[in-house]
């Protein structure tokens, strides 16, 4: 069974790619490790699992051109895994920090990826708005920008005159602080600690434009614009005096998420978000092992993703100790039918 927006996007591959007919289910391939490259294999996992990004991308000639190549096989090939070295060697060439083979954080890869895509999509936009090659094509609809980038509010009120200031920020991932003294927690409790409100004191007093003197300000944080695929991250590394330490606080979660007590008044009907990946990190700071478990929306089963290896898992099974990285949606195209 393939869902309809899935079976819109298969029917309209290029011939060339259309002619493979052998694939055991779409989306669902192994990643090889090709040198401690377990950090970039989860994370493309848990790209090929963004269906909304994969049906554009397929139809892209831009880095994006050796990760489109390897999308295909991941979703129309016939074997059970693949190589990502062709995606690997062109990430090194444009970010030459990830061209060993030392453990990296595949939050900063996220992050990193995403603004390569994100820049690859508008030079290519830019040449289409030029040329007007594709008839009502828009500037500003680059579907990294779409589909990861949210708004967060900061409402500052000083504490001597009362003054309110407001400012915004743009985010792609959200980076949670874990509670360092619990065994366990939510993650509800992560977001209440991301949102709460906290007061400027001392040295990090903010200038009040009223007052025209640095004052105690309290600052009120809020979603102004919410994503339509919130990456969540979980602060797990950090430093304990001099040590560099890895919280293994156990972070339950849940498949379903609302999110409507952290949003503004601005953001209407965008509070409900479904899991579809979720990246796991095993080990410590300096030896470790990611792994990953993507929700396949064709198949409508869930998947544990060990670089080559692969193994269907059951929805009771996806919480670990381990999560790092959660990746949510309010699309269709990427939630259960």
């Amino acid at each position: 069974h393939v869902c309809a927006s899935c079976m819109g996007f298969l029917q309209v591959l290029p011939p060339t790619v259309q002619k493979h007919k052998r694939w055991r289910r779409p989306g669902v391939c192994g990643l090889e490790n090709s040198g401690n490259s377990c950090y970039l294999n989860v994370v493309l996992q848990c790209l090929c699992a963004t269906v909304p990004l994969v049906e554009q991308l397929l139809h892209w000639d831009t880095l994006s051109e050796v990760f489109v190549h390897l999308l295909e096989i991941m979703w129309l090939g016939g074997g059970s895994s693949c190589s990502p070295l062709e995606v690997r060697s062109a990430l090194c060439s444009v970010l030459p920090q990830f061209n060993n083979d030392s453990q990296q954080d595949a939050q900063e890869l996220l992050l990193l990826l995403l603004n390569t895509l994100h820049d690859d999509f508008n030079k290519v936009l830019l040449h289409m708005f030029e040329l007007s090659a594709v008839r009502g094509c828009s500037f500003n609809s680059n579907i990294v920008t779409r589909l990861f980038e949210g708004q967060l509010s900061y409402m500052c009120i000083c504490m001597h005159c009362h003054h309110q200031a407001h400012n915004t920020q743009t985010f792609t991932v959200l980076s949670l602080p874990v509670p360092k003294d619990s065994i366990k927690c939510s993650i509800q409790d992560c977001l209440s600690l991301f949102f709460k409100q906290t007061v400027l004191t001392g040295g990090e007093q903010a200038m009040c434009s009223v007052c025209g003197l640095k004052r105690e300000t309290a600052v009120i944080t809020c979603v102004d614009r919410a994503p339509e695929v919130l990456v969540l991250h979980l602060k797990r590394f950090g430093s304990k005096g001099k040590n560099q330490v890895k919280l293994r606080t156990n972070v339950l979660f849940f498949t379903e998420l609302d999110l409507s007590q952290f949003l503004s008044g601005l953001v209407p009907n965008e509070s409900s978000y479904h899991l579809y990946a979720v990246v796991n990190h095993s080990g410590h700071l300096t030896m470790g092992h990611y792994t990953a478990v993507c929700y396949n929306s064709p198949a409508q089963t869930w998947h544990y993703f060990d670089d080559a290896a692969v193994s269907e898992v059951q929805e009771d099974r996806l919480q670990s100790p381990n999560a790092y990285l959660l990746f949510y949606s309010h699309n269709r195209s990427i939630q259960r039918h």
